[in-house]
C-alpha cells in the first residue's frame, strides 16, 4: 500500500507541475496581449535566454532576467509594433524532475505603421523550478510566416517583419522564403 501511495503522490505532483507550467505560459501571453510588459521579466529565471528569431531587433538573444525585462519594457518602441495579440495552442510539456521542455504553436496578429500582419510560429521553451515556482529558462520563436493581411500567407515571400540585423530567413524545399 505504501508504494501505491508514493506512486499516486508522484503522479499528482507531475500533474500539478504540468498545470503550473501551462499557467506560466498562459500568463506570459496574457501579459503580452494586455500590454503588461513590465511584468513579463518576472516569469523568467535569472539566467534565462529569449530569442524571437528574425523578429528580434538585436543580433543576439536577450540573456538574463534584467536584459529580458528591459527588452520587453521597450518592445513596442524597438520594433515599432503597435499591436501584439498572441494565441497559442497545442502546448506540449515534457517533465524531468525540476526541469522541463515544451513547445506550442502560435497564431498572432501584429500591427506596424498601420499595417496588420498575420504571424504563425512555434515557441520552443525550457522551464525550471526555482524557489518552488516554475519559470521560463529559455524561449525561442521559430517563425513560419509574418505577412501583411492583404498579401496572405500563401505567397512566395512569407517573411516581412524582419528586424534582426543579418537575419537568415527560413526557406522551403522549393527555395522560396516560406514555412520550414
Amino acid at each position: 500500500m505504501d508504494s501505491e501511495l508514493k506512486s499516486l503522490a508522484r503522479r499528482v505532483q507531475r500533474l500539478e507541475d504540468m498545470e503550473e507550467i501551462r499557467a506560466l505560459k498562459n500568463t506570459y501571453h496574457l501579459y503580452v496581449n494586455d500590454c503588461r510588459f513590465d511584468e513579463i521579466g518576472g516569469l523568467f529565471t535569472e539566467d534565462a535566454v529569449v530569442d524571437m528569431g528574425y523578429m528580434h531587433p538585436d543580433s543576439e538573444a536577450c540573456r538574463g532576467r534584467p536584459a529580458i525585462s528591459e527588452w520587453y519594457r521597450t518592445l513596442t518602441d524597438s520594433v515599432g509594433l503597435s499591436q501584439l495579440k498572441q494565441f497559442t495552442h497545442n502546448h506540449t510539456i515534457e517533465l524531468d524532475g525540476d526541469e522541463a521542455t515544451g513547445w506550442a504553436f502560435l497564431e498572432a496578429r501584429y500591427g506596424q505603421a498601420g499595417t496588420s500582419y498575420n504571424v504563425a510560429a512555434k515557441y520552443e521553451e525550457t522551464y525550471r523550478r526555482v524557489e518552488e515556482r516554475w519559470r521560463f529558462g529559455s524561449m525561442r520563436l521559430r517563425l513560419y510566416f509574418t505577412v501583411p493581411m492583404e498579401l496572405g500567407w500563401a505567397t512566395k515571400e512569407r517573411h516581412h517583419l524582419v528586424f534582426r540585423p543579418g537575419a537568415t530567413l527560413p526557406e522551403t524545399t522549393d527555395g522560396t522564403n516560406g514555412p520550414v
